[in-house]
């Protein structure tokens, strides 16, 4: 099985938006119908499905996965500790990683039906943090921002449109990234990333002035 998930570090920069091949469309009722970063239920960020992320053993989040009857065609491999799966009435929805040398999950992406909103976000989580701009469109008709939430482990991709579109309260949480919350400091190290200024256009999140800019250079693997 190919690799799954660009380390996190990449992530925050929109890289893991430009994988090989066609892109899947980012909003879509076929991805896993699933609010639990809102309702935390069963559990609440940064544990997702009884999986906490930075605690949960690689071995036990993918019993958990097999076991859980929301999951169907689950894949996986243990070097590196990896797996993927999808909702069980759509598409594949979900990529994990652990950390090898500890085998403790370190990541988990969630692509989710456009069922929670901006509003609902703020609502239960207040501004962000940071905002993740990346530098190019998602697709001709689709753009995305990255809502920053350190003290709950989350990255959340929202879709307000393509390019020229404005950022709304309506517009969906269609990708919802878990990382370890003690994580968090060494990751913003390596980020450049601006700062919330509400319900402007995708076009101003792109020519503000970043709020955070790297501080450690990571240099990419050979």
């Amino acid at each position: 099985m190919k690799n799954l998930l660009l380390p996190a570090v990449l992530i925050f920069i929109g890289l893991v938006l430009a994988g090989c091949g066609s892109a899947p469309p980012l909003v879509s009722d076929k991805y896993l119908n699933d609010s639990s970063l809102l309702t935390e239920n069963p559990c609440g960020a940064p544990c997702f499905q009884g999986i906490t992320i930075g605690q949960t053993t690689f071995a036990d989040a993918e019993r958990l996965v097999r076991d859980n009857p929301l999951f169907k065609d689950v894949q996986s491999q243990e070097n590196p500790p990896q797996a993927a799966w999808s909702a069980v009435n759509g598409d594949q929805c979900c990529v994990m990683t652990a950390d090898p040398s500890t085998g403790i999950v370190n990541q988990l992406l969630v692509y989710v039906a456009p069922n929670m909103r901006v509003r609902d976000v703020l609502a239960k989580y207040g501004e962000p943090a940071y905002v993740a701009v990346p530098k190019q469109d998602y697709s001709q008709t689709e753009a995305v921002l990255g809502l920053i939430y350190p003290k709950q482990g989350n990255l959340l991709w929202v879709m307000p449109g393509d390019g020229q579109s404005t950022l709304d309260e309506d517009d969906p949480i269609v990708i919802v990234l878990y990382l370890n919350p003690a994580d968090f400091d060494d990751l913003l190290a390596t980020a450049e990333l601006n700062g919330w200024l509400g319900y402007v256009s995708v076009a101003e999140y792109r020519s503000a002035d970043p709020v955070l800019t790297p501080r450690v250079t990571v240099t990419p693997a050979q």
